[in-house]
């Protein structure tokens, strides 16, 4: 490693070849330069569970221990690591799914509900806390492709590395985010009444 950079200044490439090479303090360079993201990302996509949050967050850094050695550097790193992180969801998904239960759907079932027509006035308008849970609940209520669309460009992911991580193209990912907007603004105003969201 290169006494003249420091290794926060060493791009995700160095990094990692560096950690092949044995040097453990670029692996935390690597984690605390990702930690927040991925965390953050995890924390929207199993609301209101963190202990399952932690769980995967730390099932994702020894997964990315493990295969950082056989890691080729063909893509981005977060793009690599966000989609281990999103693989190992959905399998923790698909094994807590009784068999038989057929295709992976994690909207309306799961998701918390939305407040009613009935638990707010027509006069009363969303105050910033109520806005904040709203929007919680319907990101929740988003398909799971979309969802985790919204949540990745909400870490600041470019389209194109939220493409990689869903393995498929970017006009997918860009239809999936165009959805994802409608339906949550579609569902905002259902609870809104005419308030601040117009």
């Amino acid at each position: 490693m290169s006494e003249a950079m420091p290794e926060t200044e060493l791009s995700d490439s160095e990094l990692i070849k560096a950690f092949g090479e044995g040097d453990h303090a670029a692996f935390e360079t690597l984690y605390h330069r990702y930690r927040r993201q991925l965390y953050g990302f995890l924390s929207n996509l199993i609301p209101g569970n963190p202990a399952e949050v932690d769980e995967v967050f730390e099932e994702t850094w020894l997964r990315v221990i493990d295969k950082l050695p056989k890691y080729r550097d063909d893509g981005k790193f977060s793009a690599w690591l966000f989609r281990v992180s999103r693989n190992l969801f959905i399998d923790r998904i698909r094994r807590s799914r009784p068999p038989g239960n057929g295709v992976l759907n994690l909207d309306a079932e799961e998701a918390p509900e939305i407040a009613g027509p009935a638990s707010m006035s027509p006069e009363r308008e969303l105050d910033s806390a109520d806005l904040e849970r709203v929007i919680a609940d319907a990101v929740g209520k988003l398909p799971q492709e979309q969802r985790e669309v919204f949540l990745l460009r909400q870490q600041e992911l470019p389209f194109r590395d939220i493409a990689a991580i869903q393995q498929c193209s970017i006009n997918t990912v860009l239809g999936r985010m165009q959805y994802a907007i409608k339906s949550l603004r579609k569902l905002i105003r259902a609870v809104d009444h005419g308030g601040i969201i117009k």
